[in-house]
């Protein structure tokens, strides 16, 4: 795996765990920026410039994001996992923001993520809801 890969990957997972911290703590934005950066810029390498486009892109648009989970969601957003949730937030928001990134890309980390940190069955719930969005936002996954 490549260095800029595992950057990314750092990227999301830091990305995961500040959100997870917002919806726990209900901490700004800005001062999970810099707490994230300031206890792990010395320990490995992260992309922290995606890591911020990931917090400032879900904070913005969470209205937007939230609405898209809540169409494909069985039950509401409260009673979903804030892990699962938190990785529900980014990997919509990369669907709908990060077309740089293919969807492919973005369904793989997300459900990686959420194997490692979700719920015992929140890897199925993210793959089948970020599944089910990249074909209706994304040309490229309507095949």
């Amino acid at each position: 795996m490549s260095l800029k890969i595992k950057e990314r990957r750092r990227a999301r997972f830091h990305a995961i765990q500040a959100l997870y911290q917002q919806s726990l703590a209900d901490t700004l934005i800005n001062e999970l920026k810099l707490q994230f950066y300031t206890d792990n810029v010395d320990r490995h390498a992260v992309e922290w410039d995606f890591f911020y486009r990931l917090l400032d892109g879900v904070d913005k648009n969470k209205q937007v994001i939230d609405s898209k989970i809540n169409e494909y969601a069985v039950n509401n957003l409260s009673s979903i996992n804030p892990i699962d949730l938190a990785v529900l937030r980014l990997g919509v928001y990369e669907l709908l923001d990060c077309l740089d990134v293919p969807y492919q890309v973005v369904l793989n980390e997300y459900v990686d993520q959420a194997k490692e940190l979700g719920t015992e069955e929140g890897h199925r719930f993210v793959n089948g809801l970020l599944d089910k969005l990249a074909r209706k936002l994304r040309k490229e996954a309507v095949k």
